[in-house]
C-alpha cells in the first residue's frame, strides 16, 4: 500500500516535472549550514549506518512514461555519497561482519512526492560502541524531481536531508577517537536496537513442525529481516534462524515455546496426483484481518517449473503472505511447504490467463533437510479416510504468521 501511494503521488508530480536536474556536490552543504570550525574533515571516527533494506529496493515503473523510478538506488547512492564525504571511515552496516565502530547512526527515512518535489525525511538515532544512544532527530530536504527517469532529483533530497544529519551529528557530539573508540563489530550488533517493531515491512506464514516449538517456513520469507516475530493467535515471540536453505527455499526457526499441535509428515512422504489439499496463510499483510486464511484445491502436477528442485503444483488459491504455509493432505499429513506462484502478470501480457498455479516443496524435501540439521519431526502412516475436518483442524492449529521488521 504505501509503495502504490508513492506510486500515485509521483504520477501527479510527474505532469509538473521538467528536464533533467544535476546532481549535488556531496562535498559541499547547502546554503546556510556549515560544520564548526572546530571540527577537521574528513573526521576519522569509525562509523557505520543502517538504512532499512527494503527502502533501498524501492523501485517501480511507470507506464505512461516507460522509464523504472528508483527511490531506493538514489537513496543509497546519496546517502552514501554524504557519509564518504565527512568520514574517512565509514561503512553501511553489515550483520556478517568483523568490522569495528565507534558510531553507529540508524536512518528511517520516508519520502514524499509533491508539486514536483521529491522530499526527503530523515528520522534517525546514533549509538556509541556500547550500543548507548548519544543523539536522535528529524531532517527534511526538498528538490525539485526534474524528469521522471532521472534519479538525480531524488539522489539530491537523499543526499542533502544525510547531509543535514551528519551536520548535526558533527557538531553536537563532535566527535573523535578518544571520545568514540570503534569497539563493536558489526555483527554482534543488537538487531532491536535497530528495526522498527512498530511496522513490519512484509509477512509469511510458519507452522509448527515438533512440539519444542521449532517451526518450518520459506527461506525468502526471512530474507533481509533485521528482527522477525511469530504471532501465535494472541500472542507474540521473538524467532531465531536454527538452519536454511537457498536452494530449497526453506527455514527452521526456534520460538523457545513449546506446543501441544504440529504438522506431521506423511510417511514416505508420497504424493497422490489430484489428491485434496488444503493451504493455510496469512496474506496481503495490512490488507486482510490478521488472521489465517485457508483454501483449498489439489496436487494438480507432480513437477513444476522447468529447473525447479523438488516441487509440485496445487491449485489452492494463494495470495502474497502465504509463503511458508503448509500444504496438508485430508488425513492431515504435511505434504508440503508453499514456496511459490506463478507469476500471471507477465503471462498476461503474452495472452495467457492462468490461474491458481503454486508450487509447494514436497515434504520428502522437507525431511532430508530436517534430518541433515537434526531437527526433530514426526512421520505417520497415510491416513486415506481422512476428511475436510481433519485437514482443516490439522492446518488450523499449527500455523502461525512470520512478521519482517527491518
Amino acid at each position: 500500500m504505501r509503495l502504490l501511494s508513492l506510486v500515485l503521488a509521483l504520477l501527479l508530480s510527474a505532469n509538473l516535472a521538467g528536464c533533467a536536474n544535476t546532481k549535488y556536490n556531496a562535498n559541499k552543504l547547502p546554503k546556510g549550514v556549515a560544520v564548526n570550525k572546530s571540527i577537521t574533515l574528513p573526521v576519522d571516527v569509525s562509523v557505520a549506518y543502517y538504512v532499512p533494506q527494503s527502502k533501498l529496493d524501492s523501485r517501480f515503473y511507470l507506464d505512461n512514461w516507460k522509464v523504472w523510478v528508483e527511490p531506493g538506488a538514489a537513496l543509497n547512492d546519496g546517502v552514501r555519497d554524504a557519509f564518504n564525504a565527512y568520514f574517512s571511515n565509514v561503512a553501511m552496516l553489515d550483520r556478517a561482519s568483523d568490522k569495528q565502530y565507534g558510531l553507529l547512526v540508524d536512518i528511517d527515512p520516508e519520502w514524499e512526492f509533491a508539486s514536483g518535489k521529491a522530499i526527503m525525511t530523515m528520522s534517525y538515532r546514533i549509538f556509541n560502541g556500547s550500543e548507548t544512544p548519544v543523539r536522535e532527530g528529524k531532517k527534511t530536504f526538498k528538490a525539485d524531481i526534474g524528469y521522471v527517469g532521472d534519479n538525480s532529483g531524488m539522489y539530491n533530497a537523499a543526499m542533502r536531508a544525510t547531509q543535514l544529519v551528519i551536520v548535526d551529528l558533527l557538531n553536537s557530539l563532535k566527535p573523535d577517537n578518544q571520545m568514540y573508540p570503534a569497539t563493536l563489530a558489526m555483527k554482534d550488533t543488537n538487531p532491536l536496537i535497530l528495526a522498527n517493531l512498530e511496522k513490519p515491512v512484509s509477512s509469511g506464514t510458519g507452522f509448527y513442525i515438533n512440539n519444542s516449538g521449532q517451526l518450518l517456513t520459506a527461506a525468502h520469507v526471512l530474507r533481509e529481516c533485521m528482527v522477525t516475530k511469530v504471532q501465535a493467535g494472541d500472542k507474540s515471540f521473538n524467532a531465531t534462524v536454527d538452519a536454511s536453505s537457498t536452494l530449497l527455499d526453506l527455514a527452521v526457526v526456534s520460538t523457545n515455546e513449546a506446543t501441544e499441535r504440529f504438522l506431521p509428515l506423511r510417511k514416505g512422504s508420497e504424493v497422490f496426483l489430484g489428491e485434496t489439499v488444503t493451504n493455510v496463510g496469512y496474506p496481503l499483510q495490512g490488507l486482510l484481518a490478521a488472521s489465517p486464511n485457508l483454501t483449498r484445491g489439489n496436487v494438480s502436477s507432480l513437477n513444476a517449473l522447468k529447473g525447479s528442485v523438488g516441487q509440485f503444483q496445487f491449485s489452492a488459491p494463494i495470495q502474497p503472505g502465504s509463503s511458508g504455509g503448509p500444504v496438508v493432505s485430508e488425513g492431515g499429513e504435511l505434504l508440503g511447504v508453499t514456496v511459490a506462484t506463478l507469476n500471471a502478470a507477465k503471462l498476461i501480457e503474452s495472452g495467457a490467463l492462468p490461474q491458481n498455479v503454486n508450487f509447494a516443496l514436497d515434504a520428502r524435501y522437507v525431511a532430508k533437510f530436517l534430518d541433515k540439521h537434526q531437527i526433530q519431526y514426526r512421520q505417520v502412516e497415510p491416513n486415506l479416510k481422512g476428511d475436510i475436518r481433519t485437514s482443516n483442524d490439522a492446518a488450523l492449529s499449527s500455523v502461525v504468521q512470520m512478521l519482517c521488521y527491518q
